[in-house]
């Protein structure tokens, strides 16, 4: 059966699922990044263990941006 020009393309199978599933992992990674900001905040500046966690926060803040933009793909692909 011919798809209606009228209707809406379907959506691929699974975006749905991939977007939720994308966001409940940003949400994780904003989760941590609290955490690890009130650590930081306890550790003395200029240690080696502040350094590290400075490092660590850096590189959850480019995961959040990546997932961003990947949430941004499926609402797009998907029209969500």
């Amino acid at each position: 059966m011919p798809e209606d020009p009228l209707l809406p393309p379907p959506r691929p199978a699974g975006l749905e699922e991939l977007h939720a599933g994308l966001h409940d992992v940003l949400r994780l990674i904003e989760i941590e990044h609290a955490l690890l900001k009130g650590r930081l905040e306890s550790l003395r500046a200029d240690t080696e263990g502040a350094r590290l966690l400075e490092g660590v926060m850096v590189l959850g803040a480019v995961l959040q941006q990546r997932m961003g933009g990947l949430l941004q793909l499926c609402r797009e692909v998907g029209k969500l």
